[in-house]
């Protein structure tokens, strides 16, 4: 079984598991919902180990094995971040195989999680995946992408909190500019070679740049961590425009669980996260909204989501104020899979020549 057919499997556990609200009967209390699977698009665990020393084995912060587990977690998107202070020069391309190398060391050394591009799902096992988090360094060979993507990245932001040769931040300083003109080569690139652009630290400018060049290529466009700006008035998260240019495209918006992009303020709690699902939801559709939660990532959980075991009272309440489980399942699971599933449409030639199959 390939990446996308482990996918397509995962996806399947998630069509079930959203078949599954039981009927209620006619006299005492309903029995419990089963547990809803979580596929989180950005969970930090590999900057806490190669960058802050934490033990590989995650038996601290909000992801640790026990909470993983918990939670009900089926997939993790574990980030090659590069920070932008790495090195005094920046991050060099080599820091990604270095980080790369620590995530592999993690995974070996917690059996609960299955290895990157594993054969199968797993019952019991937690599906990994990878992004690459700043790609600044990339600027100095964009063809170097491609051997990362070759190793399963899926998702790849151009920068992080700071300006790069590729692409102006929503955290940066003010440029006069989006996307360079190689950093739009550098994202087509990506689209080419079958990954997505990660639009969570991106400008503004840079997202409008982006736009046309994701529809060119039939890509949907992701934000893997990042909420509605109408609710948080914070530049890391999304106008309402842009949460309707993701869900036309087919793409998600990242639940992020860091209490000033919940609420805008330093403290937040599961009914404020509640309201930001509610608005993305309205805004964007149920089919465009997902889990990625910044866990372990220097964030500021909101009470009652302390740590990833605490997902369950997230569905919960959802569940609570009405929403069905089948659209729960699908904000903290599906929605986030169909893209980890993407790949470009073959074009007539190459199709014919593969007997009309896709990869």
């Amino acid at each position: 079984m390939n990446g996308s057919a482990r996918v397509r499997a995962l996806l399947a556990v998630t069509c079930a598991a959203g078949a599954l609200g039981a009927p209620r009967p006619t006299l005492g209390d309903p029995p419990a919902e089963p547990p809803v699977p979580v596929v989180d698009l950005h969970v930090d665990v590999p900057w806490q180990v190669h960058f802050k020393g934490r033990d590989r084995r995650l038996g601290e912060g909000h992801a640790r094995r026990e909470t993983l587990v918990a939670g009900h977690y089926l997939g993790i998107v574990l980030p090659i971040y590069l920070p932008d202070q790495a090195r005094p020069e920046g991050p060099q391309i080599e820091d990604a195989s270095a980080v790369l190398a620590t995530i592999e060391a993690i995974i070996a050394a917690n059996p609960v999680l299955l290895p990157l591009g594993a054969a199968r799902a797993e019952p019991g096992k937690i599906s990994t995946f990878l992004s690459i988090e700043g790609a600044g360094a990339f600027a100095a060979d964009i063809a170097q992408i491609d051997r990362f993507i070759a190793r399963g990245v899926r998702l790849i932001s151009p920068n992080h909190a700071k300006n790069t040769r590729l692409s102006s931040s929503a955290t940066g300083e003010p440029a006069a500019y989006g996307l360079t003109e190689l950093g739009k080569r550098f994202c087509e690139r990506i689209y080419d070679q079958g990954a997505l652009i990660d639009v969570s630290h991106i400008s503004d400018a840079a997202f409008a740049d982006l736009v046309p060049i994701a529809a060119a290529h039939g890509a949907p466009i992701v934000a893997t961590h990042s909420n509605a700006r109408a609710v948080a008035n914070r530049p890391r998260n999304l106008t309402d425009e842009q949460l309707r240019l993701i869900a036309r495209s087919g793409g998600v918006a990242g639940l992020n669980f860091h209490a000033p992009f919940v609420n805008g303020t330093s403290e937040a709690d599961v009914d404020d996260v509640v309201a930001q699902v509610d608005h993305m939801v309205r805004v964007a559709g149920v089919d465009h909204v997902a889990i990625g939660s910044d866990f372990d990532g220097g964030i500021v959980p909101p009470r009652g989501l302390d740590d990833a075991s605490a997902l369950p009272a997230l569905a919960a309440r959802l569940r609570q104020r009405g929403m069905s489980r089948e659209d729960v399942v699908k904000i903290f699971a599906q929605n986030a899979l169909r893209i980890l599933g993407w790949r470009p449409a073959m074009d007539a030639k190459s199709a014919s020549a593969a007997g009309g199959a896709r990869p």
